[in-house]
């Protein structure tokens, strides 16, 4: 059964609830690591509602969000999307920018009510920064036991399913963010990158969805972090759209004097 009183959806007794309601109670930062339509918004929305009921104070920080404040006329103008895919350029930016917020945060935070969670794809290096290490402020914590990075691994048929679902979130979303969810074709050529990372062989189709190569390539991209992964082997209705939080939290966000230097160092790099 699930709880709804505290909208929390994911059954009890199910092995990802019990260990998620205890990362939410005992982690310093919580990273939701894994492809497009694998159910990382939606354990984010449950880890949230876990913290907010265990008293903790809630901090996201989420690639989708993160990256809208630097696609601004100007910066576009530059570094242009194409065919849905934000340049190389802002990644890196928005990844930098990243390691320097998570410190900020740190420091703004002392003490164990404080929990920031994170959620990114990295698959074309969407917040990778925060999985190297780097010599830097941030870097004794993303490192530290206290930091967990979560690969969600979901089985074929209910990666199928979440597929299938998304073809209807695409067309009716419920919740502006819905708007900018990686539609199929995107999710498709998404896993091909991670297929031909696992060095599987490339046969011209689209391969099918394989857990085993999928956690292969993602625990190597964290070879460097404290990692585990959970075996989601169930569609869990959320009841309404993931992005719907109903927990305070606070967005860690760029500000445009943070987006101005750090677009410096960018622009140094990419237009000398």
């Amino acid at each position: 059964m699930s709880d709804p009183t505290n909208g929390i959806v994911l059954p009890a007794g199910w092995p990802v609830r019990a260990r998620l309601e205890e990362l939410a109670r005992a982690s310093r930062v919580l990273f939701l690591a894994g492809l497009p339509g694998v159910g990382k918004s939606l354990l984010v929305q449950q880890v949230a509602r876990m913290a907010h009921h265990a008293g903790r104070k809630i901090s996201l920080l989420q690639w989708d969000v993160a990256r809208a404040a630097f696609e601004t006329p100007n910066i576009l103008a530059r570094y242009p999307e194409i065919n849905g895919f934000t340049h190389a350029a802002l990644k890196m930016a928005i990844g930098l920018w990243a390691r320097d917020a998570v410190a900020e945060w740190h420091a703004a935070n002392p003490g164990d009510e404080a929990l920031l969670i994170a959620e990114s794809a990295l698959i074309g290096s969407r917040l990778i920064e925060l999985t190297r290490p780097a010599d830097d402020r941030a870097e004794a914590l993303l490192a530290s036991e206290a930091t967990r990075f979560v690969i969600p691994v979901p089985t074929r048929e209910v990666r199928a399913l979440i597929e299938a679902t998304r073809e209807t979130t695409i067309r009716n979303p419920r919740h502006p963010r819905e708007d900018h969810d990686a539609p199929p074709n995107v999710l498709r050529s998404l896993w091909r990158d991670v297929w031909r990372e696992a060095g599987r062989p490339d046969t011209g189709a689209n391969p099918a969805y394989d857990p085993a190569a999928y956690t292969e390539v993602f625990a190597r991209w964290l070879g460097a972090r404290h990692i585990e992964t959970l075996s989601i082997d169930r569609v869990i209705d959320a009841g309404g759209s993931v992005y719907e939080l109903g927990v305070p939290a606070a967005d860690l966000v760029a500000s445009p004097a943070e987006i101005a230097t750090i677009m410096r160092r960018i622009d140094a790099l990419f237009q000398s």
